[in-house]
This record gives structure tokens, C-alpha cells and sequence, in this order.
């Protein structure tokens, strides 16, 4: 669902020091979260979508606004978007939140797509966690974008262990593509 493009700073207008300030952030970030782990001394779920969403989210906001306020913002709002979704789901949640985004996007109703996701079975003699809901829905009408691309408002909610969380992020789809990015949180 998610893709990072990358490419160079010359002719594009961003000075080096800007790139500098932005893999400094993103160095801090990873720093950071070394230091979090789970109980398999590996890093937590809730870490990693914190680092991955804190660097795409400054790469997107840096080159969107080329200035350091746009790739700290975009930094903050990633690491909170990546901090909510690595909290909440694992691998299997995770796909299955996908799926039910893309049958969301190209739904001709405002009907949510629903899944129940069943929790993996371990071998310890305690009773298993409930299933895992995740759902998308669309929220508003797409819209298209100068580029011919398309956008679109999803609702998306994640019911585990009791807690629900729910965030709405536009997805946009470029031209001739079948692969949805997420653009605002």
C-alpha cells in the first residue's frame, strides 16, 4: 500500500542542508526507537510503523513544501498515522486492512468492507485473543486531481483486544495505476 520514491536533490530546488536537517530527524528517529522493543528484544510493531511512517512522512512533507517545517510536520504526522497502525495490528491485520482500503476505494456505495481477522494460534495452554475487525469505508466522493490522478476519503477502524481505533486518511491513485498512497492523515 505504501511505496517511497526516491531520487536526487539536484535541479530540484532543495538545498543540501535541508536534506541534511531531514536525515538527521530520521536518524534521531531510528535512534530513538532502538531503544523500544518488545518482549523478543526485536522492535515492537508500535516502533516500527512509528520510524517508517516519521521518514516517509518527512521524505513527502520536505519535498512537498521544501522547507524544514514541512519535513518536520510531515515527519510528526507520519510517526503518529505509523505509531497507530503498528500499536494496533500485526502482518495479517495489516493485509487485511489493505484489502478492505482498496475494496473501499472502488466501491460505488458508502458501504464499509468488513473483515474479521482470527488471531494466530500459539502453543501456550491460555485462551487465544478475540479476532481482530478491521474495516474500510468511503467517507466521500473521489475526486481527480490536475494530474489525472484520483483521491478519495477512507475511514478506516481497527477493533483488537477490546480497543478501537479509527482514523480517516485520503488515499489518491495516480493515473493508470492500480496502487493506492496515502496523502493525509
Amino acid at each position: 500500500m505504501t511505496g517511497i520514491v526516491c531520487g536526487t536533490a539536484s535541479g530540484s530546488g532543495i538545498r543540501p542542508r535541508f536534506i541534511a536537517r531531514v536525515a538527521g530527524l530520521m536518524i534521531a528517529c531510528a535512534v530513538a526507537a532502538g531503544c523500544m522493543t518488545g518482549n523478543d528484544s526485536q522492535p515492537s510493531n508500535q516502533t516500527t510503523g512509528t520510524v517508517l511512517g516519521a521518514a516517509l512522512g518527512g521524505t513527502v512533507g520536505g519535498l512537498a513544501f521544501g522547507s524544514v517545517g514541512g519535513a518536520v510536520g510531515g515527519a510528526l504526522v507520519g510517526a503518529l498515522a505509523g505509531n497507530l497502525v503498528g500499536r494496533a495490528l500485526d502482518d495479517q491485520e495489516r493485509r487485511r486492512l489493505a484489502e478492505a482500503t482498496q475494496r473501499a476505494y472502488a466501491s460505488e456505495t458508502d458501504e464499509a468492507t468488513v473483515y474479521t481477522v482470527e488471531p494466530a494460534r500459539t502453543n501456550s495452554s491460555s485462551p487465544p485473543p478475540p479476532p481482530t475487525v478491521v474495516a474500510a469505508k468511503p467517507v466521500g466522493p473521489k475526486t481527480t486531481r490536475p494530474d489525472g490522478g484520483t483521491c478519495r476519503p477512507i475511514e478506516l477502524t481497527a477493533t483488537k483486544n477490546g480497543q478501537t481505533t479509527r482514523e480517516t486518511t485520503t488515499f489518491c491513485q495516480a493515473s493508470g495505476s492500480s496502487e493506492l498512497k496515502p496523502v493525509s492523515v
